[in-house]
């Protein structure tokens, strides 16, 4: 049984998480023959790296959401028991692997800060990196020895995503400046890489986004990640068209890197 104590649901809609799942599924849905390879190359990498555990009882994959990248049926074919964890799970993928009795669907917040913000900003119309440090709240340990327990675990796709909605919230009640947002992205991200066990975890994440306008001209390069992947050892690398224009009036390549911690 998963020993965390489930965060308000409420608080993630509130916060747009139920809409920007919905959303994600829809540009999917718009770009798949853009995403099949990055796709491939996610599931491709997890299974490669799943094959080479020393034991195979439990798994893990934080960030799981509508499990487009996950190899579902291949993880649950490997490990005795494998759980998926993410904010809110679409009832349709909880419904499909329903049938996969080692499969279980973890509703749980794996920046341990967003119920936290949002607590903070209704309580006190305040918000900073310092707050979330001192309260008793928010602590790293949970997630750091829980984790350790498992035989393989997952980020996947997540890591560069982790403050978005956060930023976007705290953008909305301007309670965060330039400086003050790379700051807690910075935070955010320190804090996922840090709870992952060595040896034995896997990180797929965009590093690098390009944008480009209606035209093709490229309007920005800039990384994604507040610390250097370059000279990550056994990496693997690709680029995600995560939009071709069809949605929109310019596109955005996402270049992934996969690497085993």
């Amino acid at each position: 049984m998963w020993p965390f104590e489930l965060t308000n649901k409420r608080i993630y809609r509130r916060m747009g998480y139920e809409l920007d799942q919905k959303e994600y599924y829809i540009r999917y849905l718009s770009e798949i023959q853009n995403w099949s390879s990055h796709i491939l190359n996610t599931k491709h990498f997890i299974t490669t790296n799943a094959k080479k555990c020393s034991e195979h009882n439990t798994a893990v994959v934080l960030g799981s959401g509508w499990c487009i990248d996950v190899p579902v049926m291949e993880l649950s074919r490997m490990f005795e028991k494998v759980y998926f964890v993410d904010l809110l799970h679409p009832p349709k993928v909880v419904a499909k692997f329903k049938e996969f009795e080692n499969v279980h669907f973890v509703t749980e917040d794996i920046t341990k800060i967003v119920a936290e913000t949002y607590n903070c900003v209704n309580r006190y119309k305040s918000f900073s990196v310092d707050m979330l440090s001192a309260s008793t709240n928010y602590s790293t340990a949970d997630y750091s020895d829980l984790l350790v327990n498992f035989d393989f675990v997952v980020s996947v796709n997540t890591l560069a995503f982790l403050d978005d909605l956060i930023l976007e919230y705290l953008i909305q009640m301007e309670l965060v400046d330039h400086l003050s947002s790379k700051n807690l992205s910075r935070f955010i991200q320190t804090y996922h890489l840090g709870m992952l066990p060595k040896g034995k975890s896997c990180v797929i994440t965009p590093v690098k986004i390009k944008s480009y306008n209606a035209e093709g001209l490229e309007m920005y390069d800039r990384p994604m990640l507040f610390f250097d992947t370059e000279d990550i050892a056994n990496s693997k690398e690709w680029v995600w068209s995560y939009s071709s224009g069809h949605l929109t009036t310019g596109r955005r390549d996402y270049t992934v890197k996969a690497w085993m911690v």
